[in-house]
């Protein structure tokens, strides 16, 4: 009943019985969220009741046994391991010191493009997922990979949200897991086993390299706490490997989802393309590329992004959470292990809360731009960008610069244009299906352009 798009499926039936409704997957009770009223008394009222996340087969094989930081209980362990990343390698301070590797990984990109054939095609989808790869990978791993490991890894993750978001029979009907009838469980193990391999190596480089003179970085901050033997939580191989593998999965498939959105919504409509240009070239000028201290000036790029991100979450549902013990939210009985699923692509369109809610206006964002509730995220929960509670994204800031980072370099130092075999007739209409992959929401069809160089100081680096 669900189909290829569940986030649609289940905004329609919210429309007939409500934005609080039931159902009933196997034996498992899930409430499903549809407007950011109630969505409030979850993720902010309740929010550390519902603070857990629910355990399926995909998140214990591929976090480690919950070792990691996304799919691990709420605990005081939860609370030091995010508090340790967030420190050393999402907030502000890390962030700006590792700000020449993003500009380094932009620069790459914006040459892989130059030195292609010109005549053809790009992929948006495929050259800014190495972009975000990369970054990830440096900034995690001190490591640069080439362009056929990041496509490996890219694979990885693709397969890991595939494998996170399937339905998987075992995980509602128990006693037939054994079985493994839709050959999920294969999967799962397979793919731990690549990405276990990838990781340990990533580790014994560190361990062995042990140079006081090299940048530390993630990795070592983790080798170094699983060192302390007096500390109030044990670090073990599988946390380190388990927080690395979150790393990953956070930010190579998001990011550049948001940009291949971002990109059709301004190649389909030439007004908001000739803004994001003019605004680039006033503030940045044609003599150079985007640096990333010009982004804060970037008004209306930014709201582009946001916009992007109310009507194509990357995620069309939040991660999924579970009652830790039976409460009363609204005047409803919520019995404890009930799961709960925020509809984000819902709320993002929820009328009642938008103006013209299906059409993409950017300006919509404009006066909030900088503003405290931007900062902090949507305080009416009327636009989830990176989630809600305590729970909610810890690399939202490093997700928002990638995003708008990648998209301006992309838009000031290329014009683009579609193919013709990407026009439907005369109307010119760009395809903006989405397709549901488990966690994440892309295209349906990928995004192909055809750039053509705008500033002549890019040609140094052919």
């Amino acid at each position: 009943m669900l189909g290829e798009l569940p986030h649609r499926a289940m905004a329609a039936l919210s429309m007939k019985y409500g934005p609080l409704m039931s159902l009933r997957l196997g034996p498992a009770l899930a409430i499903v969220v549809s407007s950011p009223e109630i969505a409030r008394e979850f993720l902010k009222t309740h929010d550390q009741l519902f603070a857990n996340k629910p355990p399926s087969a995909a998140t214990k094989h591929l976090s480690y046994n919950f070792a990691d930081i996304a799919f691990t209980p709420y605990s005081p362990y939860w609370r030091h391991m995010r508090k340790l990343c967030a420190l050393e390698l999402l907030s502000s301070k890390p962030l700006d010191y590792f700000r020449f590797i993003r500009e380094e990984e932009a620069s790459a990109m914006i040459r892989s493009i130059i030195n292609s054939d010109d005549s053809l095609p790009l992929s948006i989808k495929q050259t800014v997922s190495c972009l975000s790869t990369a970054i990830i990978c440096r900034m995690a791993f001190n490591r640069k990979y080439s362009d056929q490991e990041l496509r490996a890894f890219n694979s990885m993750i693709r397969e890991s949200f595939l494998l996170l978001g399937s339905f998987n029979i075992g995980d509602y009907i128990p006693y037939l897991d054994w079985m493994d009838l839709q050959g999920l469980n294969r999967r799962m193990k397979k793919l731990h086993k690549t990405h276990d391999y990838l990781l340990e190596k990533v580790i014994e480089e560190h361990v062995a390299r042990n140079d006081p003179k090299m940048t530390h970085d993630l990795v070592d901050v983790l080798l170094a706490a699983s060192a302390e033997k007096d500390g109030e939580f044990q670090v073990s191989r599988d946390s380190i490997k388990g927080v690395l593998f979150d790393m990953l999965l956070g930010g190579s498939d998001t990011a550049p989802t948001a940009i291949e959105w971002a990109m059709s919504e301004a190649l389909r409509n030439p007004p908001v393309m000739k803004k994001l240009q003019d605004e680039l070239e006033r503030v940045v000028g044609l003599g150079r590329m985007v640096c990333e201290s010009d982004l804060p000036r970037l008004v209306y790029l930014q709201a582009v992004v946001k916009e992007t991100l109310r009507l194509y979450p990357s995620g069309p549902f939040l991660t999924r959470h579970l009652s830790a013990a039976s409460c009363n939210v609204l005047g409803y009985e919520i019995p404890h292990d009930t799961v709960v699923l925020v509809n984000d692509w819902a709320i993002g369109r929820d009328r009642n809360s938008w103006e013209d809610a299906e059409n993409f206006i950017p300006e919509r964002f404009m006066e909030r731009v900088g503003s405290e509730v931007d900062a902090n995220g949507d305080q009416n929960f009327a636009c989830l960008l990176f989630g809600g509670g305590r729970r909610r994204c810890p690399g939202q800031q490093l997700g928002t610069l990638i995003v708008e980072f990648g998209l301006a370099q992309l838009l000031h130092c290329f014009n683009w244009r579609l193919p013709l075999d990407d026009i439907n007739g005369q109307n010119q209409e760009l395809d903006m299906t989405e397709r549901f992959n488990g966690v994440t929401m892309g295209k349906a069809r990928e995004l192909w352009a055809i750039p053509t160089p705008r500033l002549e100081c890019i040609a140094h680096l052919k």
